[in-house]
């Protein structure tokens, strides 16, 4: 093998100093250069590139055939050969515990170690493994459809645990394989965390146009309750072909395809079922009615409507011999429902995992001798808010690490037996306190939620948490806020602390009841049995036993996780054990990106620490006298280059003595090193003496150069520094020049340097808010949005129109003003009408008008802008005559330059403009300039561009009436009232003239501005 440059160290138990800082900082030096693997003793780190490298071809598998795991770099084919070589040699059953977050690399762990064991064996088995575990791959598509889901730490997080034996003949061969899943988090069908999506199986069955959501009324754009805030993705279409291209890959019939994805339709409409109670007059009181698409949800499970309905709306019991049906409430029905959804999507995804097992299962008449286990089970979840499932993983977590502990000590004290070593027993923290504290009979938490399960009246999470408090009071690992009122991070009522062997985690006690209880009565394992949904029947065996048999409480999610991993633990511990944790760099999975804080987490739930201090406990290390030998002998002149003497113990005797090593202990076949300080020293002093000449020269020189090329770039920059602050402090002082010339006024800035673009646009941001500040100190700030409006008019009529309402306070809505109408109740009460039923907004200004139309007619009608429309009201209902005009397809405002309160809107669109007067609450009032300020600041927020706005000089103005171009013309004397003026124009060869009074002052809006 050829010699590679030691980067960091390769097995953290030859680390000196151990402390978590220093554990990570040695993780992150080999990650930088590209070493993802280290070793802890025979515990495999690994440390996800998130990039493809050269380090798993042939010629690296050759490298470590047959080799020992301290004699090679570490690698995963390391761990694979280890093995594989216990199963050959001893005849034993192994196994390769993988964990680690997720995203962390677990499954591309597993697969190496397939692909290694293929190419470890003759060629007939290597075909057979290769198509084992070709079907594997495809098998993974549907395990990540049905099993992954988007969590926020990871967008393929996968929601269960893996593990896959891998059968051998008695010549060491491969011959079939199983797969067994494990704590698949059903809870997330119907519970989802902010941020997450559900299991991708739902959103690809949305993501098509397919004949499922054809026949069951389902739509891509539709709101379903169990699938929160997101939506079916292009790439959810993509996956949904690779899943049915998988499905027929691994030989899954047509028809069982279609029952697979009916049971995902019917498990979506189930949650869209609604209940109620009747209320004595349509039904009996007290009965329980279903709603919602119920129809469809039976048709896509294959049951009747109307047995859904009665199984959701009562169940039957067997009471003494005699059946007693028990009729369900709303809150029954409800968790009914969930419970229904869960164990359908659960027994669903076993059900296809077992499928799978057919394709890969060991033929009929193969002797089987010896098998290799592999667990991909993700790790210990801490999150800012933790439920249920991250209380049932963590216990998990817990359940693997005693079963560590427990079988690497028990290794340990053999080994150390078989070789007559004289030891003290290796002190470690026994975690199964905390499992019991957990799993107890009668004494766990596990045990208490079941009784509380088990109550005839309902127990709340609060009463729960009280339960607990009450009976593990006094416990080391566990407290609430009432066992420690102190305890500020604890909520009253609400949290509790369990102390686990990778740090605290606090749990919130909310939901734990809801998500323990299994509300699936036998009446619903009946129903599905039942269902013409051939698979799905299959699913439900138990459903055809008799009632009086099947009619009792079904076990709590609790017990059934804490059976399932009693399950998993005595199957691993019949096993040799090997261990591979795996790491994850950086939560954004981007390659050469290390993220410490993240790192540090991950390193103290899966103890990784803890492990090397274990490991140390005893002894760092352990080699055959050979093998250290060949090792170690150039660091005495004795042993170099060959020994002379009777053996290689002897040798190792002399060389011990020449080196005045301590802390060493012989056994019968091997050399067992006490302190890790004395191999390191070991390493270091062979890593020194083959290369020093060279290195010494290398770095001579090459810290020459640095230096030289250090001077050089130094003395750049401080030169530029020096002329960059001379050019900033010659700029300031122009500045302050003009500002004192102008008074406090800047007319025009001084250029400023190059590259001093940001601070000069910095300062003159500073200089206008400066300004701004001393134009507005005078004015109170409850008046600037007023203020904000009379800058808006100003722009546009000052200079332009003598009066337009500057100095007088603006009403804005002035219907709403009892002293202007004397309907304002009504008006109140109708624009409360129209903005829930035609949504146009806030009212930003009203006023009574005269309008006129294409037939020389006036009317007295109300206008209402609003912040997107405008709306002519009716002047005694106030009603909406005609449909609103959208501010934004205004065209323009013309005004007069005298005082005539006459406003023209042109709306393009309509080929009709809005001809108003303005009828003002007081005479001297004029409205137009406030009309035209609430209509340009709308435009200007609805459009982005400034409103047109004509002032018209004379007595003549335009307009567009009826399609046609029209004169509008201001007499030259007062008329008299205007309920008696004359409602006449006269016609001219290209256009018609209407005549105003003068004395008419009114505003005219043509569109409601949004503001």
């Amino acid at each position: 093998m050829t010699a590679q440059p030691e980067v960091g160290v390769s097995d953290f138990v030859l680390m000196d100093n151990l402390t978590t800082d220093k554990f990570i900082e040695n993780l992150h030096l080999r990650f930088q250069h590209n070493k993802i693997y280290t070793y802890i003793g025979e515990v495999l780190v690994s440390v996800n590139p998130y990039k493809t490298l050269d380090i798993y071809g042939p010629q690296h598998m050759a490298e470590y055939r047959g080799r020992e795991m301290f004699e090679v770099q570490p690698h995963v084919y390391a761990v694979a050969d280890a093995c594989q070589r216990v199963l050959r040699q001893q005849g034993r059953d192994t196994c390769v515990l993988i964990s680690g977050e997720s995203g962390a690399g677990k499954t591309e762990a597993s697969k190496f170690i397939m692909k290694y064991i293929a190419a470890n064996t003759t060629q007939v088995q290597r075909e057979y493994i290769d198509r084992v575990k070709n079907v594997l791959i495809q098998s993974n598509s549907i395990l990540e459809t049905f099993g992954n889901a988007k969590t926020n730490r990871n967008d393929n997080s996968s929601r269960f645990g893996k593990y896959m034996d891998i059968h051998f003949d008695y010549k060491g061969d491969p011959v079939g394989g199983h797969i067994s899943n494990y704590l698949l988090e059903k809870s997330r069908v119907v519970a989802l965390q902010p941020g997450e999506r559900n299991f991708h199986s739902f959103y690809q069955l949305l993501s098509t146009n397919n004949a499922y959501t054809k026949k069951y009324a389902l739509s891509s754009s539709a709101v379903y309750k169990i699938l929160g805030n997101e939506r079916a993705t292009a790439q959810d279409s993509k996956l949904y072909s690779v899943t049915n291209s998988a499905f027929s890959a691994l030989g899954f019939p047509a028809n069982v395809v279609d029952d697979i994805w009916s049971i995902v339709a019917g498990v979506i409409l189930l949650g869209e079922l609604t209940f109620s109670e009747g209320d004595g007059e349509g039904e009996g009181e007290g009965e329980l009615s279903v709603g919602g698409p119920l129809a469809a949800c039976a048709g896509a499970l294959g049951v009747a409507g109307a047995a859904l309905r009665a199984a959701l709306a009562g169940r039957v019991l067997a009471a003494g011999g005699d059946l007693v049906s028990k009729r369900h409430s709303r809150s029954d029905a409800h968790y009914t429902r969930l419970a229904l959804a869960k164990a359908a999507y659960d027994r669903l995804f076993t059900w296809v995992v077992s499928q799978i097992n057919k394709a890969i299962e060991v033929p009929r008449d193969t002797y089987k001798n010896t098998l290799i286990g592999v667990l991909d089970i993700y790790g210990f979840e801490i999150f800012d808010t933790n439920s249920f499932e991250q209380f049932c993983i963590n216990y998990c977590n817990e359940k693997l690490q005693q079963l560590f502990i427990e079988l690497v000590l028990k290794q340990e004290q053999e080994e150390y037996a078989r070789e007559g070593i004289q030891w003290t027993p290796v002190q470690y923290f026994n975690n199964r306190v905390i499992c019991e504290l957990v799993d107890a009979p009668h004494a766990g938490i596990i045990a208490i939620m079941d009784e509380a399960a088990l109550n005839p009246t309902k127990i709340s999470d609060q009463q729960l948490l009280e339960a607990m408090d009450k009976r593990l009071n006094g416990h080391k690992h566990y407290t609430s806020r009432q066992l420690a009122p102190t305890d500020k991070k604890l909520k009253h009522g609400v949290d509790f602390r369990i102390t686990h062997y990778a740090g605290d985690v606090t749990y919130s006690i909310t939901g734990f009841m809801d998500k323990n209880k299994d509300s699936l009565w036998q009446d619903l394992k009946r129903l599905l049995r039942s269902s013409t949904n051939k698979s799905l029947a299959d699913m439900w065996p138990e459903g055809a036993d008799n009632i009086q048999k099947t009619s009792k409480r079904p076990p709590s999610a609790a017990t059934l996780f804490r059976n399932s991993m009693s399950s998993l633990v005595s199957g691993l511990q019949s096993k040799e054990p090997f261990y591979v944790r795996c790491v994850k760099p950086n939560p954004h999975q981007a390659p050469n990106m290390w993220d410490p804080t993240l790192v540090g987490h991950q390193v103290a739930y899966l103890g990784l620490v803890e492990n090397v201090r274990v490991r140390r406990a005893g002894f760092a290390s352990r080699q055959r006298y050979d093998r250290f030998l060949k090792r170690y002998k150039m660091l005495s002149q004795y042993t170099w280059p060959n020994y002379r003497g009777r053996g290689a113990r002897d040798a190792v005797l002399v060389l011990a003595r020449d080196l005045q090593l301590d802390g060493l202990h012989y056994g019968h076949t091997k050399l067992f090193v006490r302190s890790a300080k004395t191999l390191h020293s070991l390493e270091a002093a062979r890593s020194e003496l083959i290369p020093s000449i060279v290195i010494l020269l290398q770095k001579l020189w090459r810290g020459t150069l640095a230096r030289m090329r250090y001077r050089k770039m130094k003395a750049a920059l401080t030169i530029y520094n020096a002329w960059k602050r001379y050019r900033a402090r010659r700029y300031i002082a122009e500045l302050r020049a003009e500002v004192a010339r102008g008074e406090g006024v800047v007319r025009t800035w001084p250029r400023w340097p190059a590259r001093f673009g940001a601070a000069a646009a910095l300062l003159q941001a500073a200089y206008r808010r400066w300004r701004a500040y001393l134009v507005l100190r005078p004015v109170p700030r409850a008046q600037w949005p007023q203020l904000k409006m009379k800058i808006h008019a100003a722009s546009v009529l000052r200079g332009r129109r003598p009066q337009w309402g500057a100095d007088r306070h603006w009403a804005g809505d002035y219907l709403a003003d009892p002293a202007y109408n004397a309907k304002c109740a009504l008006y109140k009460s109708t624009m409360v009408t129209l903005q829930k039923t035609q949504q146009i907004g806030k009212p930003v200004f009203s006023c009574r008008v005269h309008k006129f139309n294409r037939h020389n007619k006036l009317a007295e009608r109300c206008l209402l802008v609003t912040e997107s429309f405008i709306c002519k009201l009716d002047a005694n209902t106030f009603k909406p005559l005609k449909k609103p005009i959208p501010i934004a397809e205004i065209g323009g405002v013309r005004v007069m330059s005298s005082d005539a309160q006459l406003v023209v809107v042109s709306v393009p669109a309509a080929n009709n403009d809005l001809v108003l007067g303005l009828r003002p609450p007081l005479p001297h009032h004029d409205l137009c300039g406030e009309l035209l300020a609430a209509l340009t600041y709308r435009h200007r927020a609805l459009k982005g561009v400034d409103l047109l706005v004509e002032v018209e000089s004379g007595a003549t103005t335009r307009c567009t009436l009826g399609g046609k171009r029209r004169a509008l013309q201001l007499p030259s004397t007062p008329l008299p009232h205007l309920p008696h003026l004359p409602h006449r124009a006269r016609l001219h060869a290209r256009e018609q003239r209407h005549h105003i009074p003068s004395g008419l002052r009114a505003c005219v809006t043509y569109a409601d501005i949004l503001f």
